[in-house]
């Protein structure tokens, strides 16, 4: 059982502290946004993408926050403190009443998912599920059709779930989608996804690799045409994925470009967390008698 504290605008409280009341805009209308950050060794991967990306949510459905990002990024570096390992740093943002300056930036340290291995050496498969989310570019509370869509691929047994609407292919329930067709990587438009920090930064080290990338329509008719096929997430990274609603991509294998692009991933965030973990060891202040 797990036992993080948790921070309720910067102030660092048990779990049973954070508490609020059914009546609150965020219960009753889902008035919120969020983020999840993936911990590894005290160290938050991209924290000032994500903590940049829930104050531009926020600001797409009206929610001032009670803080600047500066402000935030010392909270969860005060939180992190008191966790030993990895985790998976859930940051939430609340309209907790009718008053204007009831709002709630939270914190909650949970545990870090981890995948099986044959998911990244075999891929996985998905399934279809029809719905989108309202608001798409908004990482808001209002995750019904997310949920739905993880509770479809359960019961089909598999591991994701991808939102089609009208034939369209958008996203997974917790996951930025990617096919590869005749050597050009291929993904939904940003103006109707989330746009993951993964997502972006795959994009941008496919484009320094030389592989031609372009935002575009991705349809369910097309999955067999596909070369390849992967989804993209904080906690999954990049994931291969062989088929779709049973339908087979490409030669049901992991392809040449979803492999280079995990292995360039993987190198990225070895390097970017080194290189985050060796600025916070030369942050020590000598402080002399008398100053």
């Amino acid at each position: 059982m797990l036992s993080y504290k948790v921070s309720l605008n910067g102030r660092i409280v048990s779990p049973g502290q954070a508490k609020i009341s059914l009546y609150s805009p965020a219960v009753l209308y889902g008035l919120g946004v969020y983020e999840s950050i993936e911990v590894i060794e005290g160290i938050p991967f991209c924290l000032d993408e994500h903590l940049k990306r829930l104050f531009d949510s926020a600001k797409m459905i009206d929610l001032e926050l009670p803080c600047t990002i500066e402000e935030a990024t010392r909270w969860a570096y005060e939180l992190l403190q008191q966790v030993s390992g990895d985790c998976l740093l859930r940051v939430i943002a609340l309209d907790v009443s009718e008053e204007e300056e009831d709002k709630l930036v939270a914190m909650l340290p949970q545990l870090l998912p981890r995948y099986p291995a044959q998911y990244y050496q075999r891929g996985t498969q998905l399934v279809s599920y029809e719905g989108a989310r309202h608001m798409p570019a908004c990482k808001s509370l209002n995750t019904l059709v997310n949920l739905l869509a993880r509770r479809r691929a359960a019961r089909a047994g598999v591991h994701e779930a991808v939102l089609c609407s009208n034939g369209k292919l958008t996203e997974g329930s917790r996951s930025n989608i990617f096919a590869v067709y005749k050597g050009e990587l291929l993904t939904p438009p940003t103006n109707q996804v989330l746009p993951g920090i993964t997502r972006d930064i795959v994009m941008r080290l496919a484009m320094e690799a030389g592989y031609p990338v372009r935002e575009r329509n991705l349809w369910l008719a097309e999955v067999e045409r596909y070369d390849e096929f992967f989804i993209t997430s904080t906690s999954m990274h990049v994931m291969p994925v062989v088929a779709i609603d049973g339908i087979q991509i490409g030669n049901g294998q992991v392809g040449r470009i979803t492999s280079d692009l995990m292995q360039r991933f993987e190198a990225y965030h070895r390097d970017c967390l080194e290189t985050l973990r060796q600025r916070a060891s030369v942050t020590t202040v000598t402080v002399l008698p008398g100053e």
